[in-house]
């Protein structure tokens, strides 16, 4: 009976695949001294970016890294300016992050990357309300944080190109 039930349940190729991505992103960590929050990044778009295929792979990734830019500039010139806006910080906020939100998923659609709506206002929020962020050190946190999705992107596409290339990519 147990052995019917994990027949049932078994584990699908984009499963190892993403499990080896995250595994690969926890041992260049462990190589480089990486902090865990900057690896978070890394697993993150590994995650999120492991497809069936190297292509679909490789187009969510190009999405994901133009939204994590576009959110990240935006939140970059809201730290830098957000002094300059008269009581934000004592709730203002409020009503200026939701009209960042409204110009990141605008910019996407423009742009005609509507993955990128998510991890792009994200993005932005995640400096926005980060009260550890300013502008002495918004513009490095952009850089990293860009620089790990990055590594994840590049794990994830190498894995799926050359450790379990699909058939169908074969062809191409």
């Amino acid at each position: 009976m147990v052995l019917n039930i994990l027949q049932k349940y078994k584990i699908g190729l984009r499963t190892i695949k993403t499990t080896l991505a995250v595994f690969f992103c926890l041992v260049m960590q462990l190589i480089f001294s990486v902090d865990q929050m900057h690896i978070f990044y890394a697993i993150i778009a590994a995650i999120v970016c492991m497809r069936e295929t190297t292509e679909k792979s490789v187009l969510i990734s190009v999405q994901r890294f133009i939204g994590t830019l576009i959110g990240g500039i935006i939140g970059f010139i809201l730290i830098n300016t957000n002094q300059y806006i008269p009581y934000y910080n004592e709730g203002m906020y409020i009503v200026i992050l939701p009209i960042c939100i409204t110009l990141c998923i605008s910019i996407c659609a423009l742009l005609k990357k509507q993955n990128a709506v998510v991890i792009c206002c994200v993005v932005l929020l995640g400096i926005a309300l980060d009260p550890t962020l300013n502008m002495n050190n918004t513009l490095w946190y952009i850089i990293l944080r860009i620089f790990y999705t990055t590594i994840g992107i590049i794990i994830t596409t190498l894995l799926n190109r050359y450790l379990f290339p699909n058939v169908e990519e074969e062809a191409f």
